[in-house]
């Protein structure tokens, strides 16, 4: 099973954006700061400065909801028996908690990936993948697994209308994934 979901994990990546750096081997916390200043040099080499918004989602992999994940892998035309072997490592889930001694009712568990697992945080940053596509020539967007900095070159009052704009469709995008499509 182990190796099994190392190779689905490696068959991937090559479907994520290279605007992600979390999870993904030969990226990191470095590798995306250097990509971020080096960004921010060049822009600034033109005058004008840079304005940064930092998303983080709370409780992000909690949210994952099974069927617009199953439907975002779907999308991007994978083997049936990738998706469906999927599809049962997420869906069918039950919990319930025990508090004073006392358990409660089994419920369904709706949205969440499970935590803990090596597959989890790869189906994590599939579903966000495409929320890169707001990214402009001058409007920058790059993901650490769920945070996000966004950042525009400011030269002019159009420039900071455009980062407000686009920052209101990233957050209306990750909480509608299902509105978007696979990125190109």
């Amino acid at each position: 099973m182990f190796i099994q979901t190392l190779a689905l994990y490696k068959s991937f990546t090559y479907l994520l954006t290279c605007l992600q750096f979390g999870f993904l081997k030969g990226r990191s916390t470095v590798t995306q700061l250097l990509q971020i200043l080096d960004d921010w040099t060049e822009a600034l080499e033109t005058g004008g400065r840079i304005d940064v918004i930092y998303i983080d989602v709370e409780k992000a992999f909690d949210k994952v909801p099974h069927k617009q994940l199953i439907s975002k892998l779907r999308s991007y035309k994978l083997h049936q028996s990738i998706v469906e072997w999927i599809e049962n490592f997420v869906t069918d889930r039950k919990q319930r908690v025990k508090v004073s001694g006392e358990f409660s009712c089994w419920i369904t568990v709706l949205s969440g990936i499970p935590q803990g697992s090596i597959l989890g945080p790869l189906l994590f940053i599939i579903l966000i993948n495409d929320l890169v596509d707001i990214s402009t020539d001058n409007i920058k967007l790059y993901f650490f697994a769920d945070d996000a900095k966004m950042y525009c070159h400011i030269r002019d009052t159009d420039d900071v209308d455009s980062l407000v704009l686009a920052s209101g469709s990233s957050a209306y995008a990750h909480s509608h994934p299902h509105t978007r499509g696979p990125a190109n």
